[in-house]
């Protein structure tokens, strides 16, 4: 079932522990020992063995299948709760005899018998029924017994076991149905509605589908009579509505001719019109329309079900279609005819084949009852489908061997959990793309959790056929909370795809290109056949933020159950690993210890591909930045992308192996210079050192955020008289996720801004203020508002500018001195940017020294 829903089923298995059926309920053990088991309800007692069901009757069919290996094993019926008065009917393998008996206070009497012989392990098919007085017994649809008894006349179902062992299956109390008619009421709907028709699902089969129409927009419908049921209806659903209906009961009577007319749509799975027998459900012939496809128009089909003479029957009609088509019409049903039934006939009505207990297996044959069910979708499906791409790649370098590769991101349910790439390899005929893999075989482009909707270059291939392509480094579960300002996230290195053969088929392999330029060739570090046992210190001396390594590690004679790089190492055992797993055979990255963000439940920080070694050897080239990890395994076979966000200062480098011995036959480490050169922020100062907050070089600037407190960057530049300006600018929230606050110039103040002067730009407040703060707590010595008429706006750039002299301090707004004040707290000291509450851009970040006549303004204090 889906409900409110797409969902998605393979492979459904069942294996029964039992497979007992049986439609009695509240079935209590009276006396003895009874288990269900596959073959069965077993019951083995040397006495007797009493089963008895809350279910009760006056006329009814009991039908059970009954093997007796020994003993006597008994249907019970028109009982009461506990079998001291009722009826039974019993097999006897001891006596080879079939019995009806009747216990009263007790004791039990044989009202009819017969001799038959029971052979050990065979089942027999055992129905009774109770009709009034008149109670009969049949085996494997012969009958047998025939008995008159106005002892009981309604009571309670059950099972026995006495002095033996019996196996019961498929115990079922079937309808009593009983009724004189020879036809079904309405049967040529000239009603006008549906009388007599009972609708028992669904909404296909409603008054509204009785018309008197003669004309479709085909031709005509060459009904009989004035009314007919057509099962499409504009003005309610046309093809839409699924259901099922059913026809009053009638006793089959005459030749056991039936004949009437199917209109409609061919679909025989979905549209058709079936003969039931009313006491058990069985359908005994379906019919389809067969003989056009595509026709509102009636042709009469004829059915023999002369082998059900005097059973009570009925007809079930069925829409399970939805698409065009997608309805069945009906008129002119006769289910009583005299005379000889025709040569030629469309249907014959027969047994049901007998239900094949099956204890296990795969499920393959479905019906669709409601709702649009089709094959089982390719691949991944724990997400919405986007950014397909579709390209031709070489195998093995060879482009005459090509295959077609269709790349398809999933929003939700990677390997990694949430977003992530799936591929599948096939053909492409110019229309359509055939998978050459199983609907349930995945196949990740990416093991990491931040590689998504991968986008290759169009025209642009290697010299084989390979192409390029690069994705979003990011996941859809957090990709707007990562603690980043401005802009989020970033693309992955670029990387040439082509295909490879494993010996699990063709698969995906990528390398990285383009990043030799930017290798720092001198610090270059180079080792080789080194052994590594636990953590080592070989890398002890390195430190960067930024690199590239490659690394092979022999496993032919590896003790280790686990080796690798501890990356971005800092204090507090703050570290990610690269590594390999040689028991799972596994190349993994663990984040789970790389920094204080919360990448939530629903991603794994531990994050693996299955790589085997490659002729014994591990190969590991890994690309390490400030937030982010790229990982290619043996040549690109095995990708793994991930996000992380240590301290800064978590420069540390560390080689390692867990549970023994691991040889490093080689590795070479490139620190890697930054793409972006010189800072876009224009200032004549340097040495920046964060206090607090999140402070970053944009393109718009220096920029500085704190949603929640006051936050601080200095330099090492100091001076007494001085010039200090910058363009401030307060975005909005439309270009950041923090309030409007305030953007600040510190000056005259100590190292981590405790004790200082600070001018702000206050857009929340709309005002202009000049604070000090003193062992970190800030007082307010001047706010400029203009009496109530400056007008601050957010997204507007202010030139702010702070001129001191001796315990003069001014501040200037675009120019205009607006606060003019004395005050010789702090007379000298470094200077620095301040945000509170908000997110800042500055930039024309300048600090001079304060000239008076072209003179240099120094005093005593200086």
């Amino acid at each position: 079932m889906a409900w409110n829903s797409t969902a998605e089923y393979r492979n459904v298995h069942f294996n029964n522990e039992t497979n007992f059926l049986t439609n009695l309920s509240g079935l209590q053990e009276v006396s003895g020992n009874w288990e269900t088991t596959n073959k069965g309800l077993v019951a083995e007692d040397d006495k007797a063995a009493l089963l008895m069901s809350e279910q009760q009757a006056d006329q009814l069919y009991y039908e059970v299948d009954v093997i007796v290996d020994k003993g006597t094993g008994s249907l019970v019926f028109r009982a009461d709760a506990d079998a001291k008065n009722g009826y039974m009917t019993s097999l006897d393998a001891d006596a080879d005899q079939v019995r009806i008996e009747k216990i009263e206070n007790g004791e039990i009497s044989v009202i009819s018998k017969r001799d038959f012989s029971i052979t050990d392990g065979e089942s027999y098919r055992v129905k009774v029924s109770a009709v009034n007085d008149q109670i009969s017994v049949s085996i494997n649809n012969e009958k047998l017994l025939e008995v008159e008894d106005q002892g009981f006349e309604a009571g309670h179902f059950g099972l026995q076991v006495s002095n033996g062992s019996v196996i019961f299956q498929n115990v079922y109390e079937r309808n009593y149905i009983n009724t004189d008619s020879r036809e079904i009421e309405n049967s040529d709907f000239e009603t006008g509605d549906l009388t007599g028709w009972t609708s028992v699902r669904g909404d296909a089969f409603m008054d509204h589908h009785v018309t008197d129409a003669t004309e479709w927009w085909g031709g005509t419908f060459n009904h009989e009579g004035t009314y007919h049921y057509w099962g499409y209806n504009g003005e309610h659903g046309g093809d839409r509505p699924t259901g099922v209906m059913h026809s009053s009961y009638f006793t089959l009577d005459g030749s056991g001719e039936i004949n009437l007319l199917i209109g409609g749509g061919y679909n025989p799975d979905d549209l058709f019109v079936s003969l039931m027998r009313a006491p058990d459900d069985q359908e005994l012939l379906r019919q389809p329309n067969t003989k056009f496809n595509g026709d509102e128009t009636y042709r009469r089909y004829v059915w023999d079900a002369s082998e059900f003479l005097g059973e009570v029957l009925y007809l079930k009609v069925v829409d399970r279609a939805t698409g065009g088509w997608g309805h069945i019409n009906l008129d002119d049903v006769n289910v009583y005819n005299i005379g000889d039934i025709p040569k030629e006939v469309d249907q014959v009505a027969s047994e049901p084949e007998p239900y094949i207990h099956r204890t296990e297996g795969q499920l393959t044959d479905w019906d669709a009852l409601s709702g649009d069910w089709v094959d089982s979708t390719y691949g991944n499906y724990g997400g919405v489908w986007e950014c397909p791409a579709l390209l031709e790649l070489p195998v093995d370098g060879d482009p005459s061997q090509s295959k077609w590769v269709l790349q398809v991101s999933v929003q939700d349910g990677a390997i990694a959990g949430g977003s992530g790439m799936q591929y599948f390899i096939g053909d492409f005929d110019g229309t359509t793309f055939t998978s050459d893999h199983p609907p349930e075989e995945v196949l990740w482009s990416d093991y990491g959790s931040d590689y998504y909707a991968g986008v290759e270059w169009s025209n642009v291939e290697g010299e084989n056929g390979e192409r390029y392509w690069l994705a979003w480094m990011s996941n859809w579960q957090y990709a707007n909370d990562t603690p980043t300002s401005n802009w989020r996230s970033s693309m992955s290195l670029v990387r040439k795809m082509e295909l490879t053969n494993t010996k699990d088929g063709l698969q995906l392999r990528q390398t990285p290109v383009g990043m030799e330029s930017l290798r720092e060739q001198k610090q270059r570090v180079k080792l080789d056949n080194e052994r590594i046992s636990g953590e080592s210190d070989l890398l002890s001396d390195f430190s960067g933020d930024a690199y590239e390594l490659i690394a092979k590690f022999d496993v032919t004679d590896t003790t280790a159950t686990e080796f690798g790089f501890q990356v971005r190492k800092g204090d507090s055992n703050e570290y990610a690993l690269i590594s390999y797993d040689v028991l799972e055979e596994s190349l993994f990255v663990d984040r789970s210890n790389s920094g204080e963000f919360d990448f939530g439940t629903n991603v794994n920080d531990l994050q693996g591909a299955p790589m085997q070694a490659d002729n014994g050897t591990v190969k590991i080239h890994a690309f390490v930045d400030r937030s982010s990890i790229e990982v290619f395994g043996n040549d690109g076979l095995r990708s793994i992308t991930s996000q992380i966000f240590p301290q800064e200062g978590s420069e540390g480098l560390q080689l390692y192996s867990e549970g023994g011995e691991v040889t490093l036959k080689s590795l070479e480490l490139y620190p890697l210079r930054s793409i972006w050169g010189k800072s876009p922020v224009k200032t004549n100062l340097s040495s920046w050192s964060t206090v607090n907050g999140t402070w970053a070089d944009t393109i718009n600037g220096k920029q500085g955020q704190d949603p929640e407190e006051d936050a601080f960057i200095m330099t090492d530049h100091s001076g007494a008289n001085i010039v200090f300006e910058a363009r401030v600018e307060l975005p909005d929230s439309d270009k950041v996720d923090n309030p409007i606050g305030a953007g600040a110039l510190v000056f005259h103040s100590d190292e981590n801004a405790e004790n200082a002067y600070v001018a702000n730009v206050d857009v929340r407040n709309n005002a202009v203020k000049l604070l000090k703060r003193e062992n970190g707590n800030a007082t307010e010595l001047v706010v400029y508002d203009d009496k109530g008429r400056l007008e601050l706006e957010p997204n507007k750039e202010y030139r702010l500018q702070v001129v001191t002299s001796g315990e003069r301090i001014q501040v200037k707004l675009d120019n205009e001195i607006v606060i003019d004040t004395m005050d010789d707290t702090f007379t000298k000291g470094y200077v620095g940017l301040g945000v509170s509450n908000t997110t800042a851009f500055f930039n024309h970040i300048q600090m001079r020294d304060y000239k008076v006549n072209g003179r240099v303004n120094r005093n005593k204090n200086n």
